[in-house]
C-alpha cells in the first residue's frame, strides 16, 4: 500500500511539472482543439453553443486564479440575430453540401418546395449602364416578380465580365437589393446566385424576406432548372449573450491594461461545423495563455482579460462593454485586441499602429532588437474588430493578427492553425506590456 501510495505521488508530481513546463503555444493547441471540437458546435447560435465555450473559458479563468468584478465573470447582453440551423438542397436532382457546393444567405427565412427558378436576362444590364435606359431593366424585374431567380455567374457572361465595375458591381448586388427592399414592390421568394468565389459565412441581425443561396459554378456549372429546397431558420430579436471579465493584479493599480478577444463564432448548420481556429479560438487561447504567464508572475500593470461574446454579429459585446463599462475607461493606459492570431509565417499586422505612433515604435523596435517576428506591419484604424468601440472612446488601442501560413475565414475549413508565431508573439507582448 506504501508503495503504491509512493507511486501516486511521483504520478502527480510528474503531471504538475509537466504542466508547469508547458510552453504557451503547447497549452494554446489544447484550448484550441477543445473550443473547435464538437462540443461546441461552432461556438455559435444552435445547440447553445456560445455559452458552452463561455463556461469553458470561465473554467479555465477560474482554474488560472484570474480574479472576478464582484461575484461573476459575466456580463450579459442581448441581440437580434437570424440563425440559420438547418438546409436540405437539390439542384437538378443533385444533393449540394453546403459550405462546399453552396451557401445560405445569412439573412434567409425559412423555406420548403421544389421550384422551377427563371434565369435573370443580364442584357438589361447593358441597356442601364451603356444608354441610360432603365425601362428594360424595371420590365424585367416586373417579369421575375414573385418567382424564384437565377443570378448566373458573372465571370462566364461575356457582356458583364469585361463591363466596367459600376455595372459588374451594380449587377452583383441586384439580390441584395431585393432582399433588403431596395427595389420597390419586387418581391422575390427565391435569389439563386452562381458563383466562382469562395464561400464566407456570415450573420443578420434582421430576416428578410428572400432566401438567398450561393452556388458553386463549379459544382453545378450547367443551367439551374429545379430546386429542392428544406430551410429552416429562426430568427431572434433577443438572442442572450456574455462578456467574460477578469483580472490579475500589477504591481501599480494607477492605470490598466486590458487584453481581448472574442470567442464567438459561426456556430453550424445542421451538422456541418464552422470551427473557427483561427477565428479566434487562437485569440482566446492567446488571452489564456497571458492570464497564466501573469498569474505566475504578477504583470506591471494590473491586467483585465475580456473575452467578447457577439463578435461575429457586428461587435455586440465589446460595443455593449464600452456602453455599460465594468472598469474605467479612461484608467486604460493601452488595450491590445487579439483576432486571428493562429499564423504568423509573415508576422503580424497592428490595427492603429499608424494611429499611435509611439506606442508602435515601441513594439516594433522589441521585435527588431529580439528578432521575435518576420515583420511587424502598421496600418490606420479599421472597425473590423473589437478594440474599435475602445478606440471611439478614446482609449489607446491596438488590434493585432497575424499574417501568414494557411488559415481559413468564415468557411467550414478554418479547423487548424500552425501557431508559427505564437510563442514569439507572446514575449513580444510581454516585453511591450512591460515597457509602457
Amino acid at each position: 500500500m506504501r508503495i503504491l501510495n509512493i507511486l501516486c505521488l511521483i504520478i502527480l508530481i510528474s503531471f504538475n511539472s509537466a504542466l508547469y513546463s508547458q510552453t504557451p503555444k503547447e497549452y494554446a493547441l489544447q484550448v484550441i482543439n477543445k473550443l473547435t471540437s464538437p462540443e461546441f458546435s461552432g461556438r455559435g447560435y444552435v445547440d447553445d453553443g456560445m455559452k458552452k465555450a463561455a463556461n469553458e473559458i470561465v473554467n479555465q479563468f477560474e482554474k488560472i486564479g484570474v480574479l472576478k468584478l464582484g461575484d461573476s465573470y459575466f456580463q450579459t447582453f442581448t441581440y437580434p440575430v437570424n440563425i440559420i440551423e438547418d438546409c436540405s438542397l437539390k439542384i437538378n436532382d443533385k444533393k449540394l453540401r453546403l459550405g462546399i457546393d453552396y451557401l445560405v444567405g445569412s439573412g434567409s427565412p425559412s423555406l420548403k418546395g421544389t421550384f422551377k427558378p427563371l434565369p435573370f436576362n443580364t442584357a438589361v444590364i447593358d441597356s442601364l449602364f451603356e444608354w441610360g435606359d432603365r425601362s428594360y431593366f424595371d420590365l424585367e424585374m416586373q417579369r421575375l416578380n414573385h418567382k424564384p431567380v437565377v443570378f448566373p455567374d458573372v465571370r462566364f457572361i461575356e457582356n458583364l465580365s469585361t463591363r466596367e465595375n459600376t455595372a459588374n458591381q451594380f449587377y452583383r448586388e441586384i439580390p441584395q437589393l431585393i432582399s433588403n427592399g431596395e427595389l420597390e414592390e419586387i418581391n422575390i421568394p427565391l435569389a439563386i446566385e452562381q458563383t466562382s468565389s469562395r464561400f464566407i459565412h456570415s450573420l443578420s441581425p434582421v430576416q428578410t424576406s428572400t432566401v438567398n443561396l450561393f452556388i458553386s459554378s463549379k459544382s453545378v456549372p450547367e443551367n439551374i432548372d429545379k430546386v429542392d429546397i428544406d430551410l429552416k431558420t429562426n430568427f431572434d430579436p433577443k438572442f442572450e449573450s456574455q462578456n467574460l471579465v477578469g483580472y490579475i493584479l500589477g504591481e501599480r493599480s494607477d492605470s490598466l491594461v486590458v487584453l481581448t478577444a472574442h470567442y464567438d463564432h459561426l456556430g453550424k448548420i445542421g451538422n456541418n461545423i464552422f470551427p473557427g481556429a483561427n477565428d479566434n479560438a487562437s485569440g482566446v487561447a492567446f488571452l489564456l495563455s497571458m492570464a497564466k504567464i501573469y498569474a505566475k508572475e504578477k504583470p506591471k500593470f494590473t491586467t483585465f482579460f475580456i473575452a467578447f461574446g457577439g463578435e461575429e454579429a457586428g461587435l455586440k459585446g465589446s460595443q455593449y462593454f464600452v456602453a455599460h463599462p465594468l472598469i474605467d475607461l479612461n484608467k486604460i493606459k493601452f488595450l491590445i485586441n487579439f483576432d486571428m492570431v493562429g499564423t504568423g509565417e509573415e508576422g503580424i499586422q497592428v490595427v492603429n499602429g499608424k494611429e499611435f505612433p509611439k506606442q508602435f515604435n515601441l513594439l516594433e523596435s522589441i521585435n527588431y532588437k529580439y528578432n521575435y517576428l518576420k515583420e511587424v506591419k502598421t496600418r490606420g484604424s479599421a472597425c473590423n474588430s473589437d478594440h474599435c468601440p475602445f478606440y471611439n472612446k478614446q482609449v489607446p488601442s491596438f488590434y493585432i493578427y497575424t499574417l501568414g501560413g494557411k488559415s481559413g475565414y468564415h468557411d467550414i475549413y478554418d479547423n487548424s492553425v500552425s501557431l508559427y508565431g505564437y510563442n514569439q508573439l507572446i514575449a513580444l507582448t510581454r516585453k511591450f506590456l512591460d515597457n509602457l
